[in-house]
């Protein structure tokens, strides 16, 4: 091709036809620099178009990353309404004062740990049950790895949607504010509990179901009382944790829908 054009504009010099030489030059030039502008059109329309396949695929993976964190949320959900209303049954069978909420008959969320009703009087199957659960707050594992290859790969600064930026940084915020010692496989509470079991009656939590005569024990320890009570405390504070990052979670998923939709 270019021994073609060559050709033409020597064809032209050869007949002494100057300035159509030039002309055609110029034209050639101005083609050229169309072709380039078209190529370089192209490529950036290229480069766009992968930008947004990366996008969504990351997004794609963040969806799938906060679909387990609700899954994991709703099962801490689920264990701690069982650990909180079970240990304040407990407190209430050993007579101890109670708050008036929690005087409140008790249904359970899920029957996953217990089926039926909660006993209204002592149940020592359920009374085991609920010693065996005091110690297993279920930790929180967020699923950070979609979220930090988005920020890592750039990809985070070209996303437009304001809106899905400001609630993806509420939510991880929030589950680093509700759950953040979880990290560590540490709860302070728990940690506590099992240290003055440990220390005072020289036994491990496994052994506090089978203790003889366990609701006198109990009325009869106020060290033992405020450590249930902090216990019950602290799953309360788990549900509402996983409550509401559970509904920032959903919220979230319905977002980054609308914006792979879009893509």
């Amino acid at each position: 091709m270019i021994k073609f054009f060559r050709n033409i504009r020597q064809n032209l010099l050869n007949k002494g036809k100057t300035s159509k030489y030039f002309k055609y030059a110029i034209g050639e030039i101005v083609l050229v620099v169309i072709g380039i502008l078209i190529a370089l059109q192209i490529n950036t329309w290229n480069e766009d178009r992968l930008m947004k396949l990366q996008i969504k695929t990351n997004l794609i993976n963040l969806s799938k990353a906060i679909q387990q964190d609700y899954d994991l949320l709703k099962e801490i959900e689920e264990i701690n309404d069982f650990r909180y209303n079970s240990i304040n049954q407990v407190l209430r069978w050993a007579e101890i004062p109670l708050q008036e909420i929690d005087t409140i008959p008790i249904k359970l969320m899920s029957t996953s740990i217990w089926e039926g009703a909660v006993p209204e009087t002592f149940d020592a199957e359920f009374y085991k049950k609920s010693f065996r659960y005091v110690q297993k707050p279920r930790m929180m594992i967020v699923q950070t790895y979609a979220m930090e290859e988005l920020k890592n790969s750039g990809l985070y600064s070209k996303l437009d949607n304001q809106k899905l930026k400001n609630a993806l940084n509420k939510y991880y915020s929030d589950l680093k504010w509700f759950f953040g010692r979880d990290e560590l496989n540490k709860n302070d509470f728990v940690d506590e509990y099992e240290n003055y079991i440990n220390n005072k009656y020289s036994l491990t939590v496994l052994d506090v179901p089978f203790i003889t005569n366990p609701l006198e024990s109990i009325k009869k320890d106020a060290g033992l009382v405020v450590r249930l009570r902090n216990l019950k405390d602290n799953a309360g504070w788990r549900i509402y944790g996983a409550k509401t990052s559970k509904n920032r979670a959903e919220l979230l998923l319905k977002e980054i829908q609308n914006e792979i939709d879009k893509i």
